[in-house]
């Protein structure tokens, strides 16, 4: 039974937040079914578990050793925190090449919680288990060495060990390359390295990673970057990134198909995608509103379309928002719509300054204020409306002059 398939190592985020015992324990254990929920029943899968733990490490499998060797590290799932055991147990572990194994006696001797420091020993574990490890632990160990995490900063070994990771395709690895030879100006390198990070991603597109099709489309439409210029390849790509869901793609073909570039002008194609990304973002219903509010990107100046993508994002918007949509009613003399739109929010208004008031929270002193003054304004706005009053050409000055 494996109980890691691989070690979790987090630079940006703290080491270990799991233990390598709880990873271990993950894979070793049976699940405890719904209905065994007493205290007794966990009490009496733990012990089996961890019997047969340690079972499987004094047999020799060399995962079972690494987890037994975490728990004693950390004096977990009722084995005592026993630093000799910990290291006797992990060494014997990372003595059949258990790249994890390696990796975390290196951890373990750069911290210097568990056993006196030593970064002779932290150096050499890691090395180890990175040489011997797949591609994940040689792009760490190389970030290691890049920022100086639980190693020396050493720059000539973090490229060293990025390009090992980088030769074995990882792509986070690759991504670094290229941006390292990037900023250090050697255009060989950056070719090659760009050229690899293209062939990754087109082999992560075929797939049938959306991401990756899109990212090769946008390499196939500029030229750059590893792929030559091929606008009939980069439109294939998106194609099938937008047909599998990447918004990216989508947007990109709505905007193609709305100017009329690299695809012939077609409106109703261009909103066919928009009208998809619109039912999950609203923002999409604000953008159209302002392309025919403006003429822009292919669009004809179209008020009242605008006015209804606009009115179509308000319904799930703030009450700003809403606010804006009855003024631009107002401005339109659709006095009825503004009216019935207006009603609405100071009923939403009015339950929020009694939810407020209910809590009777001096914290939220603010917060009611600030609705009193929407409240303010709205009933200003209503009571103009009603009255067939002109729309004022600036709602925030209209705003500010009732507040």
């Amino acid at each position: 039974m494996r109980y890691f398939s691989l070690l979790i190592f987090s630079f940006a985020t703290s080491v270990f937040g799991q233990s390598l015992g709880e990873i271990a324990e993950s894979g070793a254990t049976a699940k405890i079914s719904d209905q065994q929920t007493s205290q007794q029943a966990k009490e009496k899968t733990a012990k089996v578990n961890i019997d047969e733990i340690i079972a499987k490490a004094s047999n020799g499998d060399a995962d079972a050793q690494l987890a037994l060797g975490s728990y004693f590290a950390r004096g977990e799932n009722g084995l005592p925190k026993d630093s000799q055991k910990a290291i006797e147990w992990l060494e014997k572990s990372a003595k059949q090449k258990n790249a994890s194994a390696m990796s975390y006696l290196g951890y373990l001797y750069a911290e210097g919680k568990l056993v006196q420091r030593d970064m002779q020993k932290a150096v050499q574990w890691r090395e180890a288990g990175a040489e011997c490890g797949d591609a994940s632990i040689k792009w760490t160990l190389g970030n290691a060495y890049l920022y100086g995490f639980m190693v020396p900063k050493n720059h000539i070994k973090a490229l060293h060990w990025i390009t090992r990771a980088g030769e074995e395709n990882y792509i986070e690895a690759i991504k670094k390359l290229v941006e390292i030879y990037t900023k250090i100006d050697k255009p060989e390198e950056l070719a090659k390295w760009n050229a690899r990070y293209a062939q990754v991603l087109v082999a992560l597109a075929e797939k049938g990673d959306t991401k990756a099709m899109y990212d090769v489309a946008n390499k196939y439409m500029s030229g750059k970057d590893g792929l030559p210029r091929h606008r009939t390849r980069a439109i294939y790509w998106y194609r099938k990134s937008a047909d599998a869901g990447n918004t990216d793609s989508m947007e990109k073909l709505a905007k193609m198909y709305s100017k009329g570039q690299f695809l012939p002008q077609n409106l109703d194609r261009a909103l066919e995608f928009y009208e998809k990304l619109a039912k999950s973002d609203i923002s999409y219903c604000f953008k159209l509103s302002a392309l025919y509010a403006e003429g822009k990107d292919g669009f004809p100046q179209d008020s009242k379309k605008s006015l209804q993508w606009y009115a179509r994002g308000a319904e799930k918007g703030d009450v700003s928002t809403r606010m804006y949509l009855v003024w631009r009613y107002w401005r339109e003399n659709d006095f009825s719509d503004a009216t019935a739109q207006c009603k609405k929010i100071i009923e939403d208004v009015e339950k929020n300054i009694q939810i407020i008031k209910s809590k009777a929270d001096v914290n939220l002193d603010g917060h009611l204020q600030m609705e009193n003054g929407k409240l303010k304004v709205l009933q200003k706005m209503i009571a103009d409306i009603s009255a067939k009053i002109e729309a004022p050409a600036d709602l925030n000055a209209y705003y500010n002059s009732i507040k």
